[in-house]
C-alpha cells in the first residue's frame, strides 16, 4: 500500500502527483531536488519528522492538535458508552422466586412397588387402579402446585419407601 497525501486546496492533477511511493532505486527520481530532499528526510529522527509533518500540515490549514483533541473526545465517548453498556450488563437481575412446586415420581425400587402405590394413592387422592397406572408410568407428576415445605416432606416419605422423586 502506498502512502498518500490529501491536501484540500490542491487540484486533482496535483493530488495525483502527490500520491507517491518511494522508489526502490534512487535513480528513478524524476527531479534532482526531490531526490536530494528525500535523502535528507530519511536521515531525520522520528521527532524531527513529526515536527516537520506538523509544520507542513499547519501551512496547508490542517490543525493536528485539534484533530488529536477531536479523536480523544470521540475515544472517550466510545469508552464511556462501552462502560455504560458493560455496567448495564452487570446490573443485578431480579430472579423470579418460585412459590409453587411439583412432586414428580422418576422411578421406584421394584421391591417397594406396592408401598409406593399406596402412598401415591394417599397423596394424590386416587383410586388403586389410577395410582398403580401413575406409578408404573413413571416419570409422572404426582401432585402439582404445592408449597416447598409440603413437597419436601412428601418427597422424604416417598424416598424412604423406595421411590425416586424430583421436586420442581
Amino acid at each position: 500500500m502506498s502512502p498518500s497525501v490529501t491536501i484540500r486546496s490542491m487540484s486533482s492533477e496535483a493530488l495525483e502527483a502527490a500520491e507517491w511511493t518511494p522508489p526502490p532505486n534512487p535513480t528513478e527520481f524524476r527531479s534532482p531536488k526531490v531526490e536530494e530532499l528525500y535523502f535528507k528526510l530519511i536521515e531525520l529522527e522520528k521527532d524531527e519528522l513529526k515536527l516537520l509533518a506538523k509544520i507542513t500540515l499547519a501551512e496547508v490549514g490542517v490543525d493536528i492538535e485539534e484533530e488529536e483533541r477531536r479523536r480523544a473526545a470521540l475515544l472517550e465517548q466510545l469508552q464511556a458508552s462501552g462502560a455504560a453498556g458493560a455496567a448495564a450488563n452487570d446490573a443485578p437481575v431480579e430472579e423470579e422466586v418460585k412459590t409453587s412446586f411439583d412432586l414428580k415420581l422418576i422411578g421406584f425400587d421394584a421391591k417397594s412397588k406396592i408401598k409406593v402405590i399406596k402412598e401415591v394413592r394417599a397423596i394424590a387422592g386416587l383410586g388403586l387402579k389410577e395410582a398403580k397406572e401413575l406409578v408404573e408410568g413413571a416419570p409422572k407428576v404426582i401432585k402439582k402446585d404445592m408449597k416447598q415445605e409440603e413437597a419436601e416432606e412428601l418427597k422424604a416419605k416417598l424416598v424412604e419407601l423406595g421411590a425416586e422423586i424430583e421436586v420442581s
